[in-house]
């Protein structure tokens, strides 16, 4: 009775693992990014006081006046940031590639601070254009395609074929993985890039008791390339984007 138990909640376990995995890859790359870093904590308010919400509208008010006596406006907002993500690693892990990476990513690009958008529209549009490989890609070739679209940034990441050799010795056995990861930003309304960035990164594990798993050794380049992109986004990607509105 007990192994039949156990058989019957170690088969439910499983059902509900493959369910979930199972949508992983219908959801969007925004849902995916959220999924699975802390967006819910993130996004909560700090609670303030009446006495702070009160002097907040009464600054507010002033600024209104001064405002429509002037005739202008400047409006601050969170940026459009859209992203595109290409996973070619060919592993047997690849969605487990994507969560490590998508763990920085949330972090970097928290939803309180900026409006993140799936990219794959953009992608299409490039695409028709004759731009197939963004990587590679002109800057000013991407952004006569987005120009006229209401995004502030475009971010790209890609990664490459990740390839693991054996390597051992009298003593050890182990893995080397390599893989390429490009990483863009293009800010559309400036023409410029922010960041670009082409990281070419190899890791190694040896063990002198059992085998090394190539998982671990590729995620082991993950978690280094993460770490910068975080780095990257957090320092040169602008946390608001202000502009002059006139009033009628």
């Amino acid at each position: 009775m007990k192994k039949f138990l156990t058989l019957i909640l170690s088969l439910i376990l499983m059902s509900l693992s493959l369910t979930a995995f199972a949508g992983w890859n219908d959801r969007d790359i925004v849902e995916r990014i959220r999924a699975v870093g802390n967006t819910p904590a993130s996004q909560k308010k700090e609670d303030k006081i009446f006495s702070q919400r009160l002097k907040e509208a009464e600054t507010a008010r002033a600024r209104e006046k001064v405002e429509a006596a002037q005739g202008y406006r400047t409006v601050t907002r969170r940026p459009v940031v859209a992203i595109v993500y290409e996973n070619n690693a060919k592993t047997k892990y690849d969605n487990t590639i994507d969560k490590k990476l998508f763990e920085y990513l949330d972090a970097a690009l928290p939803a309180r601070t900026y409006d993140l958008v799936d990219g794959t529209p953009y992608k299409t549009r490039l695409a028709e254009t004759g731009i197939e490989d963004i990587a590679d890609a002109e800057r000013a070739d991407i952004i006569d395609v987005l120009s006229d679209s209401d995004l502030d940034f475009f971010l790209y990441l890609g990664v490459g074929p990740v390839t693991v050799k054996d390597k051992s010795s009298l003593l050890a056995a182990g893995k080397r993985a390599n893989s390429t990861i490009p990483f863009r930003i293009i800010d559309i309304q400036n023409n410029k890039y922010i960041y670009t960035k082409t990281y070419t990164e190899a890791a190694q594990t040896t063990s002198a008791i059992g085998s090394v798993g190539s998982k671990s050794v590729t995620l082991e380049i993950m978690t280094r390339v993460g770490k910068q992109i975080q780095e990257a986004i957090e320092t040169r990607l602008p946390k608001t984007v202000s502009y002059t509105e006139y009033l009628k």
